[in-house]
């Protein structure tokens, strides 16, 4: 996990998160793999507002600025195809509501994003001010 600044030099902080995530991954899965199937339902639970609030957030950017940015079209369209992929997977696999409540709300709300792509598609962002 090497991350940079957009100066191109690594911060204080960037330094520790990169040594710091590679040993904290293992730790949390095997306290994942420790707990009951019951507080596993919980922690899926939490995931679902939290995935919905990253892309409502994305979405309302989008929408406010008039444009999609810098946003990828590829990798948003990739996400798309990959969750609709896992949509139909769910549904001839699984037999777990919260599990399809999951992956159709992520896939409706990566559907909206690659929709604003088609709406903003030849609006270019206003430049910024130089000063």
């Amino acid at each position: 996990a090497v991350v940079s600044t957009q100066s191109g030099h690594y911060g204080r902080g960037n330094t520790v998160l990169a040594l710091v995530v590679p040993l904290l991954v293992p730790v949390i899965s095997f306290v994942l793999t420790q707990l009951p199937v019951s507080q596993l339902a919980v922690a899926l639970t939490l995931t679902i507002p939290l995935l919905a609030l990253s892309k409502i957030l994305q979405i309302k950017t989008n929408f406010l600025n008039g444009h999609t940015g810098q946003l990828s079209f590829v990798t948003s369209l990739l996400n798309f195809l990959g969750v609709v992929a896992r949509l139909f997977t769910v549904l001839q696999e699984v037999d777990d509501s919260l599990i399809l409540a999951n992956v159709t709300s992520t896939a409706v709300l990566n559907g909206v994003i690659v929709l604003q792509f088609y709406w903003y598609w030849n609006v270019t962002p206003p430049k910024a001010k130089t000063q």
